[in-house]
């Protein structure tokens, strides 16, 4: 998949991942703020999620309880496997906004090669297959 010229808002993830950048994006699952189809079971059971929609925030990050435990955790386990701190990611908001921070995302997750969106996974890009 080629990184388009804008990212929806709603392609950043309550824990802090955004979207467009997971290997499962469009693969079959279409964001976390957009639909249930093509998740899996675990995320279709995702604590983080049930809880950003018993309240009313846009953002984890703009929530009093934040940072709270679940989130703490999974950031723990993300920097783990994959290098990533969605813990920082979420935190983001409060400094930058969302519409900056999609502007930073997409150039942080597009291959300089090929313009294709680099996985946070496996730090490849998914249309020329190279390795960051």
């Amino acid at each position: 998949m080629k990184m388009p010229d804008t990212i929806d808002s709603k392609l950043f993830a309550p824990c802090g991942v955004n979207c467009i950048s997971c290997e499962r994006y469009q693969n079959p699952c279409v964001g976390c703020l957009i639909g249930d189809d093509g998740k899996s079971k675990a995320s279709l059971k995702c604590k983080i999620k049930a809880c950003f929609d018993t309240k009313n925030f846009s953002y984890c990050g703009r929530c009093s309880e934040f940072a709270c435990p679940l989130l703490k955790k999974h950031s723990k386990k993300y920097v783990k496997r994959y290098d990533l701190n969605t813990l920082d990611s979420a935190k983001r908001i409060k400094t930058t906004g969302i519409g900056k921070m999609m502007a930073q995302d997409r150039q942080k997750w597009t291959c300089p090669d090929c313009g294709g969106v680099i996985h946070f996974q496996t730090k490849t890009c998914s249309e020329c297959g190279f390795e960051f």
